[in-house]
């Protein structure tokens, strides 16, 4: 341990004894959510804060990579059929970096399986068309407060419902009056969600901090291309602030000066570091904690690259044949379906909400790009991932097997 694990167990240790959140001094924070800390602290209260309570942590941690694990089998076989399904669900039993975090006390774990139950919300408003106005508008308050449960746990999920209702608003064809009563039941239940938080922020730092008063850090890490000068995370010109607030502030305008001045100076370089640059350095390496499995890992890069070049493929696959089916689409209701129309040509012909998984990872990186990301925090949103991997493995296998339309083919492992 020698991240912001140590600060978590701090955090939940002190938590306890003291009452009051703290993360990296004995001042109360918004630096971190409070989600994890709490997770923490109610298992420490059973266990201690100890070895003991951090062994229980790894322990009920692997339980809950099990867990997702299966919520990946049952999510990829509700959007497309169970052999792929099985794939899917294999792949993120075995990537390494999967198994890897469970061990970690960070957020990765227990974030993973909050963001598959949301996903579960998000398919089910989105795709399940026989729901009555009063389980909508239930949903609809769900949604608000999974989302405000998703924040206090990693403050980049407070944004996405906008992009949701943006899909919504093409995939559901919604009379504009309804489908604004449904965004403002969300913005209503997320806001009461959120309101102990916003309450216990003003009253700890006399200032309204919605989600996070951590966000100074990111964004003046994203400011230096590919990681230059930075020593340990830090550079030894950075301001220092009078609290952890004062901090945070200081670092936003450094960083904003930062880019005044150098993007002038290398404007190409800057603009492809915030486009192409910071894309790659989230998705084309896999997460691994150096000491660690080190020695695996050339053989793990060759499994993160071969995953992320199958799920592109998957990606592709899909999008090519749910524009080149567009005319079967329309049949039934248009393109606003979101649907691969089902046959017996390749992964059971069918693969529903294609745009609305992409939505994910593509929401994620593009706020990353703004501030600062790299490869661990893109673990919750494997699953999706791993079912257009698994997508591109069974429409190749169904090839090799000789699968037509109208057929299956010959028999085999995968029919």
């Amino acid at each position: 341990m020698n991240s912001d694990d140590l600060g978590y167990i701090r955090c939940a240790a002190k938590w306890l004894e003291t009452g009051v959140m703290t993360f990296g001094s004995d001042r109360p924070t918004a630096f971190v959510g409070p989600v994890f800390p709490a997770i923490l602290a109610l298992i420490f209260a059973v266990f201690g804060s100890d070895d003991t309570g951090v062994q229980a942590v790894r322990y009920i941690q692997a339980l809950l990579g099990v867990l997702s694990v299966f919520l990946t089998y049952r999510l990829v076989e509700r959007l497309t059929e169970g052999r792929t399904a099985l794939v899917a669900a294999f792949l993120m039993a075995i990537y390494p970096p999967n198994i890897l975090v469970n061990g970690l006390l960070l957020t990765e774990t227990v974030y993973t399986v909050l963001h598959l139950g949301y996903l579960f919300l998000l398919v089910k408003l989105s795709h399940e068309e026989q729901l009555s106005e009063k389980a909508e508008l239930f949903l609809f308050g769900l949604l608000g407060a999974y989302t405000a449960l998703l924040t206090l746990t990693r403050a980049t999920a407070a944004l996405f419902p906008a992009v949701f209702m943006i899909y919504l608003l093409w995939r559901r064809r919604y009379a504009f009056q309804n489908w604004l009563r449904n965004g403002v039941i969300v913005l209503l239940v997320f806001s009461v969600s959120m309101s102990p938080w916003w309450v216990r922020n003003y009253i700890a730092f006399d200032r309204f901090i919605p989600f996070s008063s951590g966000a100074g850090e990111p964004l003046l890490l994203g400011t230096y291309i590919e990681m230059e000068e930075l020593v340990d995370g830090s550079a030894p010109d950075w301001p220092v602030g009078d609290d952890e607030v004062d901090a945070q502030e200081k670092y936003k305008q450094f960083a904003i000066e930062r880019l005044k001045e150098n993007v002038p100076k290398e404007p190409l370089r800057y603009l492809k570091w915030y486009t192409w640059g910071k894309f790659m350095y989230m998705w084309s390496n896999p997460f691994m904690w150096k000491p660690i499995w080190w020695s695996f890992r050339h053989a793990v890069d060759f499994i993160h690259q071969l995953l992320m070049t199958l799920a592109l493929a998957g990606m592709g696959t899909a999008l090519w044949r749910w524009w080149h089916r567009r005319e079967e689409l329309r049949a039934r209701g248009g393109l606003w379906l979101d649907e691969v129309p089902g046959d017996r040509w390749g992964a059971g012909g069918r693969l529903v909400g294609t745009l609305l998984l992409l939505s994910v990872p593509l929401y994620y990186t593009a706020l990353h790009n703004i501030y600062f990301g790299f490869a661990r925090y893109n673990i919750p949103f494997l699953p999706i991932i791993f079912c257009f991997s698994a997508y591109a493995i069974i429409e190749g296998v169904d090839k090799m097997l000789g699968a037509r339309k109208g057929d299956y083919g010959r028999s085999g492992l995968f029919r």
